[in-house]
């Protein structure tokens, strides 16, 4: 692999693009209409409390070594689909149903991604890490939106 290429690939990986998908999944109101809402909240939160520190393996993964961070990346998907798992276990209130299901589907599609992020680094091949990391941004603008959506739905 040439320098150029590890520099790439590393500063693809440092990019925030994992700031969306970490928002989206922590911010859910804590203010809802009644027990059974309340009760899913704290199962939610609950589900996601290792969010925080299955990201932060991500950016810590080393500079300039891209099996390294393709090993991270590995790891954080594994820690998203235990988190995925813990969620998919929840009930949610009837009305924030679909809202739920639509997040359990974007968070499955960006673990699949950063799975792709981390064979195209393992590879060191920039054009697929681009399109993966590109797409993974994106998966994370749709979680936010989603969630938002959630977020509404449990506050009224």
């Amino acid at each position: 692999m040439h320098f150029s290429t590890l520099r790439s690939v590393t500063v693809a990986l440092r990019r925030p693009v994992a700031l969306p998908l970490v928002l989206a999944v922590t911010l859910v109101a804590a203010g809802c209409g009644s027990s059974d809402d309340a009760e899913f909240v704290d199962g939610y939160n609950a589900a996601v409390a290792p969010l925080s520190t299955t990201m932060s393996d991500l950016s810590s993964a080393p500079a300039g070594n891209p099996k390294a961070a393709s090993k991270s990346l590995v790891q954080v998907a594994d820690g998203l689909d235990a988190i995925r798992a813990d969620l998919a276990a929840l009930d949610p209130p009837e009305d924030a149903a679909d809202e739920f299901d639509r997040m359990l589907g974007a968070l499955a599609k960006g673990t699949e991604q950063i799975r792709t992020m981390a064979g195209a680094a393992k590879d060191g091949d920039l054009k697929q890490l681009t399109k993966a990391t590109a797409n993974f941004s994106a998966t994370g603008t749709d979680l936010v939106t989603i969630e938002q959506e959630l977020r509404t739905v449990l506050e009224n």
